[in-house]
C-alpha cells in the first residue's frame, strides 16, 4: 500500500505500488504503525489527532540476528572433560547476548544463530557487515568455549538482519516506555469507534504493535478479533 485516503461519503480508498486503486467501506491496517507516518501517504482525517500522537510516540525496539550455516550439529559432541554437550544455548553479557543452535539431524547441516541482540546492542552492530558481525560473535564464543573450532564448521557466508534498517519494519517490535501506556490504550481501543466523529470511522488498527503484548502472535490475533 502506498496511499490511504478518505472518499465521500465515508469510504476508504487504497492505492498500491502497482497503481491499483480500490475503495472499501472499511479497512484494517496491520503493518508497522510508523509506516503511516512515512512510507504510506495518508490523509490527516484517517485518525483523530490524539491517535496520530499515539502512533508518533510509539517506541520500537531494534534487533539484530546473525546466522551461520555449519556442516553438522557439532555442538552435540561430548566434552571429554565434563561429559556434557560441547556447546549449549548461550546467554551472555558479551557481544553475543544470545546464541541459539538449530539442527535437522546429525547427518545434516546445522544452523547457529550466533547473536540475537536488542536495542543498544543492536545499534552497536549496524555499521558492520555480515562477516564482521560473525567474527565479533565468534571471538566472544571462543572465549566462552576455548578449544571449540567454530570457524572450521562454517560452510557458507553468514546472513544477518537488523530490523531497524528494514524499510517495512523499522524495528523488531513496539516496547512501551514509562508514561506511554495512555498511548497504548488509545491504539488498542481504537476499534471501539462509536464515540468517534463519523469522518474518523471505518479504518481499524490491528497487529502485534497495537496489542499489549508486542512481538507475540497472540496479541496480534486478539486485535484482529477485536
Amino acid at each position: 500500500v502506498t496511499a490511504v485516503r478518505r472518499t465521500p461519503p465515508h469510504q476508504v480508498t487504497v492505492t498500491d505500488s502497482s497503481g491499483e486503486i480500490r475503495t472499501y467501506p472499511a479497512a484494517v491496517f496491520t503493518a508497522q504503525s510508523w509506516m503511516l507516518l512515512n512510507n504510506i501517504h495518508c490523509d490527516d482525517d484517517l485518525f483523530p489527532i490524539d491517535h496520530w500522537t499515539a502512533i508518533e510516540r510509539t517506541h520500537y525496539m531494534g534487533s539484530t540476528k546473525v546466522f551461520a550455516l555449519v556442516d553438522r550439529p557439532f555442538w552435540k559432541d561430548k566434552d571429554p572433560v565434563t561429559g556434557r554437550d560441547l556447546v549449549s544455548m548461550t546467554l551472555t553479557d558479551r557481544m553475543s547476548p544470545g546464541t541459539y543452535l538449530l539442527d535437522q539431524g546429525d547427518d545434516k547441516p546445522g544452523l547457529i544463530c550466533l547473536s540475537y541482540t536488542w536495542s543498544d546492542d543492536s545499534l552497536k552492530l549496524l555499521p558492520l557487515d555480515a562477516t564482521e558481525r560473525m567474527n565479533l560473535m565468534i571471538k566472544s564464543l571462543e572465549e566462552i568455549y576455548p578449544g571449540v573450532g567454530f570457524r572450521s564448521h562454517i560452510i557458507s557466508t553468514p546472513v544477518t538482519l537488523s530490523w531497524e534498517t528494514e524499510r517495512d519494519f523499522m524495528g523488531a517490535f513496539k516496547a512501551n516506555l514509562p508514561g506511554h501506556y495512555r498511548y497504548q490504550e488509545r491504539l488498542f481501543s481504537h476499534f471501539m469507534q462509536d464515540e468517534l466523529d463519523p469522518r474518523h470511522r471505518g479504518i481499524f488498527l490491528a497487529g502485534d504493535d497495537i496489542s499489549w503484548t508486542a512481538g507475540w502472535a497472540g496479541g496480534a490475533v486478539q486485535t484482529a478479533l477485536n
